[in-house]
């Protein structure tokens, strides 16, 4: 497959791959009820900051930009459930824990110093479940049953650059670079 010319590029925490697989199951379950299309469990990531389309080159320099950031950080349980309009449904902390505001100061910090612009919109931790949801009823459904219920402990979470999939589909919508701190490059799986 030839290179793609562009992606649009992300700075996100990526699920240890045992939540990624339960979180991956809810989002089946919700947009099963709702009518949505669920997030596959090897896309879901929280993202810190949006970058936007740039050449598919600049992931690299993105990278290298976090480089000396902690790669791998602790856990925290996703233990609410929640939407944003009527058709995303996300899951996320219900305390946000202090050092994710600070590895998000971090990361906009270095994207400034490197003269990257990005989404400054105020951080909200979540991770996007399920995108268009059809059925309001099932999601409100959905959103009150699972609130509580379904807290998904994450033992630790990774720190990547994100970037459009060239030929997305149901099962791959990004590609993955880790920060060369920890061995750099797309990462296949």
């Amino acid at each position: 497959m030839a290179e793609p010319t562009a992606s649009r590029f992300f700075v996100a925490l990526r699920p240890d791959p045992i939540a990624a697989r339960r979180l991956g199951q809810l989002a089946a379950d919700l947009a099963r009820q709702c009518r949505g299309r669920p997030l596959a469990a090897r896309d879901l990531h929280l993202t810190l900051a949006f970058i936007g389309e740039l050449p598919f080159s600049e992931g690299d320099r993105l990278a290298a930009l976090l480089a000396g950031l902690p790669e791998r950080n602790p856990g925290f349980a996703m233990d609410e459930i929640g939407r944003f309009g009527p058709a995303l449904l996300w899951a996320g902390p219900e305390e946000q824990p202090v050092w994710l505001a600070e590895m998000v100061a971090a990361v906009r910090e270095r994207l400034s110093g490197g003269k990257v612009k990005f989404d400054r919109r105020p951080f909200k931790a979540h991770l996007t479940l399920v995108r268009n949801a059809r059925d309001r009823v099932g999601v409100e459904r959905a959103v009150r049953h699972l609130h509580a219920k379904h807290a998904c402990p994450v033992s630790h979470w990774r720190l990547i650059v994100g970037g459009s999939h060239p030929d997305p589909s149901p099962e791959r919508r990004y590609l993955w670079r880790k920060l060369p701190a920890a061995a750099g490059g797309a990462d296949a799986p």
